[in-house]
């Protein structure tokens, strides 16, 4: 279990260097980083979840509308990346982001504090800036300097952006908002939306797909499937149905008058 004395047991190990895959994946990467600890805790921790968003969604809704992903979150790794920072349950942030290109539809993911709406509107150049950025930062940890990390290809903050130039790739908090919240007594709880581009030109709007919950007490991490939007032509039935039932009651009751 994720502890601050376990933090601190472990401030002196250093960098462990678990840089273990190179840049480009299609599927969701979650980030953690600490700007706001000392600079010996200033790093990054980068899991890929094995699953784009749509994979990671229809995961969920085959089972039962929640998906573990707890086995992926290695908690010495999280040690050794922010034990020195005493407070880390409270400093370091996380955020998810990923992206699906090369084809029509190509798909932008990323992760808004629960409760805070959908990221902004964008326009096409920031989609594809946003979307190339989502999917460069090398999975493991490492210093948060490095210009393959998390902190520069996504945002050093919640309240900070990257550091990727906005002429070239582009960070995807510059582009596309800030996909980061702090931990809080080490749990996080992110809401996870999905933006499509259609051809080369057609932004759909922000769909919401479910919500992450990350609790570093008790080294999990859960996804939860939004509900599937009811058709319109359900509850137009349902609708009909329910004024028949009233016009049979309404029947009835002349009939007994």
């Amino acid at each position: 279990m994720m502890k601050t004395n376990k933090l601190l047991v472990l401030a002196a190990l250093g960098l462990a260097g678990l840089s273990t895959a190179t840049a480009g994946t299609t599927d969701l990467l979650l980030g953690f980083n600490d700007a706001a600890g000392p600079n010996a805790a200033q790093n990054d921790y980068v899991i890929n979840l094995g699953l784009t968003g749509s994979g990671l969604v229809a995961a969920a809704n085959a089972n039962s509308g929640t998906y573990d992903l707890s086995s992926l979150l290695l908690a010495g790794t999280f040690s050794t990346a922010f034990g020195a920072d005493s407070s880390a349950l409270n400093n370091v942030s996380v955020g998810v982001v990923g992206s699906l290109t090369g084809s029509s539809p190509s798909y932008l993911f990323q992760t808004v504090v629960t409760g805070g709406g959908a990221p902004a509107p964008a326009f096409v150049g920031e989609f594809n800036k946003a979307a190339a950025s989502a999917s460069a930062s090398t999975v493991g940890e490492y210093s948060s300097s490095s210009t393959t990390g998390w902190s520069y290809n996504v945002a050093a903050s919640p309240t900070s952006p990257g550091g990727a130039s906005l002429t070239t790739a582009g960070d995807v908090a510059d582009q596309t908002g800030n996909p980061l919240d702090q931990l809080s007594s080490g749990v996080a709880s992110l809401d996870l939306w999905q933006l499509t581009k259609t051809g080369t030109s057609s932004l759909g709007s922000w769909v919401d797909d479910g919500t992450f919950n990350i609790n570093l007490n008790s080294d999990t991490i859960t996804f939860t499937a939004a509900p599937a939007p009811e058709p319109a032509g359900a509850s137009l039935l349902a609708a009909g149905a329910g004024l028949l039932v009233i016009a049979f009651r309404n029947q009835l009751k002349r009939k007994h008058v």
